[in-house]
């Protein structure tokens, strides 16, 4: 089947710190592809491209069959703006499909990329005696550039064996496995990404399930088009033995399914009786009114608890990002489905969790089946109603919670850690869900938000604890900890780990010393000043933090979802004035600066942690004053912000090269990996020199 990939949209930015694209693409490459395959795609040959990775002072990457393995999605943004689609298909070794298949399914990554820049072929020129001699200022700049420490994904997790008595205030304590990956958790073994290291440690802290997603037509015959489940009985089996090394552990699989998955328009022209709701151009909803679809779905996840009975079962949104059931993107009002649009919404979601529901009945009632209520922002406590009975209820805690912050207005409308829940959205679908004799769960974040995705886990123990106190007070028994983002196995776990039962027996392996507890105190109140908004989570400059580039002009390009944060200061800020938004920043970083004092020479993971919290937040104030610099052509304030910008760059690198996990975000893999902060050093030795 034929799937289209993202349209093509604007000309590719040029990246004047580079003198040549051939090198841009060296440069952003030299991580993940040997010199003979950069080669092989710039027509010329091995010899050349070593010649040209020396003059930049970059030497061939250690580790590029395993960054290309696990950290694909880097290699993708890297060269978004470098290669066209022929050529980044040839480059990746993917037919178009798997590519587009890839854009698709691994968590929306082609919404968060957006349009495809326009790119014309590269192939090797020589430089001109201009080129070479502007080379030698990356060369200069990379002469005490070190890209060498702890491998990548070797992440360590320093976590003490907790032992618990008495009982369980929590049942269910789930997380997405940090290095997990989300499209192809089942094409390679799961030792390759999950080893037995990292579920000990999950074992030790409490947490007794993890969860990954699940592509039905992946894991299970797709009778529609059989095609597309190629390779299933191979990923079914990498599941069985997934769940196998789980149970060892004490450890249940939970599935995130979110279906079923839109099809593309040429699908309905054999299938034009399973056509639902028009989501997108060719992201079709297949529709779950159809006996056929209905039935596709049940026999799935039959299949799944019939050949994996150990899993712990599934959960589901049904209003997400991906267009998925007919209402997943519609409303009955602008529902184009001939079925689903003269049925009630409540009834058409009710009705897909009943399939789930049927189809794990069949094997066992045990197997847990879970109703998030994310993006159900109206209609939510009719559709609680109309769920089946044996399904939890699992509602974003932090949901409807208002601030104002920098004199600034809202409602919390996602997940957040500096703002503490549950809200009263929660509350009141607990309570309705109650009343329908339906279990209760909350969806957190205990690690890591938007708010600084690729620090790990944040310090901020006082905010966490009183999170999970606050659920625990609630009698609220299930509790899903993380997105993708938030899995690390971390002493932000262990300190919420108090709360898992009645008593923690040793608890002098979670306690912390006075200037800690201090320290994190001021961390808690530094973080509060975040300015929050969804759209600041989103698009805001604070989840690549210093490996942003600076643009000393106009890129012409809108930040993109939690991808690109380009130089889109008004994207950026959401609803907060400029001044504001400059001021938050400010807030938490004079106010962080104060509590890293406190424990600067540790060497632990709170301290790594804190440092690189720091140098994310002081990196978006100077971000912000850099763009309000160049509106005022202030070019001296540009120069001096663009030095402040390298050294802490510079300061990142060192921690990355010292703790493998910073910088790593599951959904998006490397968010910045080592060349990319070397690339920000570069950029920003270019924009000093240019004043």
């Amino acid at each position: 089947m034929n799937i289209p990939l993202p349209s093509i949209g604007a000309k590719a930015i040029n990246y004047p710190h580079f003198p040549s694209r051939q090198q841009e693409f060296i440069f952003r490459s030299h991580e993940f592809a040997t010199p003979l395959q950069m080669a092989k795609l710039l027509k010329t040959d091995e010899k050349t491209v070593l010649e040209a990775m020396d003059a930049m002072g970059i030497k061939p990457g250690e580790y590029c069959a395993q960054m290309m393995a696990k950290s694909y999605i880097t290699l993708i943004k890297q060269l978004w703006h470098v290669l066209n689609y022929d050529q980044l298909l040839e480059f990746l070794g993917m037919t178009s499909d798997e590519l587009a298949i890839t854009l698709r399914e691994e968590d929306f990554l082609d919404v968060k990329l957006k349009a495809k820049p326009d790119c014309d072929p590269l192939f090797w020129e020589e430089l001109s005696p201009e080129q070479i001699k502007a080379t030698k200022l990356i060369k200069e700049a990379m002469a005490d550039v070190s890209l060498s420490g702890k491998a990548p994904f070797d992440f360590e997790y320093n976590v003490t064996p907790l032992q618990f008595s008495g009982k369980a205030s929590f049942d269910l304590r789930i997380l997405y496995f940090f290095s997990g990956l989300f499209q192809h958790a089942f094409d390679v073994d799961s030792e390759e990404y999950l080893p037995d290291s990292m579920l000990q440690a999950y074992q030790s802290i409490g947490i007794n399930g993890l969860w990954t997603q699940g592509i039905l037509y992946q894991l299970c015959p797709f009778p529609f088009e059989p095609k597309l489940s190629e390779g299933w009985e191979k990923r079914m089996e990498n599941l069985k033995k997934l769940v196998g090394r789980m149970k060892k552990y004490g450890i249940k699989l939970y599935l995130y399914l979110n279906e079923p998955r839109s099809m593309p328009a040429a699908f309905y022209e054999k299938y034009p009786h399973l056509r639902g709701h028009e989501a997108q151009k060719e992201k079709i909803c297949l529709c779950t009114s159809t006996p056929d679809v209905q039935k596709y779905l049940t026999d799935s996840v039959e299949l799944i608890c019939r050949e994996v009975p150990d899993i712990g079962g599934f959960f589901s949104i049904t209003r997400s990002e991906n267009p998925s059931n007919c209402y997943s993107h519609s409303n009955p009002e602008t529902c184009t489905c001939p079925r689903c649009s003269k049925r009630p919404l409540p009834e058409v979601i009710g009705e897909y969790f009943s399939l789930l529901r049927r189809g794990a009945d069949r094997v066992s009632s045990g197997i847990k089946v879970m109703a998030w209520s994310w993006g159900w922002n109206t209609r939510n406590l009719d559709i609680i109603r109309a769920l089946p009975q044996n399904v939890i209820l699992l509602s974003q805690s932090e949901l409807d919670i208002p601030y104002t912050i920098g004199g600034v207005s809202g409602n919390v409308l996602d997940y957040s850690i500096s703002i503490l829940g549950p809200g009263e959205r929660a509350l009141k679908e607990w309570e309705v869900a109650k009343e329908c004799g339906l279990e209760l769960g909350a969806k957190v974040q205990i690690n890591t938000s938007w708010e600084c995705s690729t620090v790990p886990a944040i310090p901020v123990y006082d905010l966490i604890e009183e999170h999970i106190k606050r659920l625990r007070d609630l009698n609220i028994k299930n509790l899903l900890l993380s997105w993708t983002l938030g899995g690390f196995p971390s002493r932000n776990v262990m300190r919420i780990a108090q709360y898992f039962h009645e008593g923690l027996d040793n608890p002098e392996a979670i306690s912390l010393t006075p200037a800690e507890k201090k320290a994190s105190a001021l961390f808690c109140e530094a973080f509060k000043n975040f300015p929050f908004s969804c759209s600041v989570l989103y698009s805001g400059p604070q989840n690549g933090g210093p490996s942003n580039l600076l643009y000393a002009e106009p890129s012409g390009y809108k930040a993109t979802m939690t991808c690109f944060a380009y130089d889109d200061l008004n994207g950026w800020r959401s609803r907060y004035p400029v001044p504001v938004f400059y001021d938050q920043f400010s807030k938490i970083c004079d106010i962080w600066k104060q509590g890293l004092e406190l424990i600067q020479n540790d060497s632990g993971e709170m301290a790594t942690m804190a440092k690189a919290a720091y140098l994310v937040f002081s990196s978006c104030r100077d971000q912000i004053a850099f763009y309000v610099a160049r509106e005022k052509n202030d070019t001296a304030s540009m120069a001096e912000l663009a030095k402040k910008e390298e050294q802490t760059a510079r300061a990142m690198l060192k921690l990355m090269n010292e703790n493998a996990s910073i910088g790593f975000e599951a959904a998006n893999q490397y968010y910045y990996s080592r060349s990319v902060l070397a690339e920000k050093i570069i950029n920003c030795r270019y924009i000093s020199s240019l004043f």
